[in-house]
């Protein structure tokens, strides 16, 4: 019997170079946490897996929700981790002061599709 091989380890890291302000992901994988002691200022902090809706090349990658993201997604989303999955989330680039140095900063916020004007029936 032939086994799939897999994927080691999680999809690379969305780095801010490579998003667009207001740029929209789907949330590919449900949210997991990553303690303190293996985070990266020392903090709990959640993970999502997110890809581009549209673009297929993108591939999957890796986002560490700051306190604020995190926040607005569990308002959004709820609880349940599956839920999360296949919703879409906005990232803006936001610059400020961290650990002295200015650094763009990413935060995601729920994304709603516009709505489409309604139909008339005559």
């Amino acid at each position: 019997m032939q086994m799939p091989v897999k994927r080691l380890g999680r999809p690379p890291f969305l780095s801010v170079n490579e998003v667009e302000d207001s740029a929209v992901f789907v949330i590919a994988e449900p949210p997991y946490l990553v303690d303190a002691e293996h985070s990266k200022y020392g903090r709990e902090r959640y993970r999502i897996v997110v890809k581009k809706p549209d673009d297929r090349e993108f591939g999957l990658q890796t986002l560490t929700l700051n306190t604020t993201t995190s926040n607005r997604l569990l308002d959004a989303f709820g609880e349940d981790e599956k839920l999360w999955v296949g919703r879409k989330i906005r990232i803006r680039k936001h610059a400020e002061f961290v650990l002295g140095k200015q650094r763009f900063v990413l935060y995601g916020e729920p994304y709603a599709d516009p709505q489409r004007p309604l139909e008339v029936e005559q």
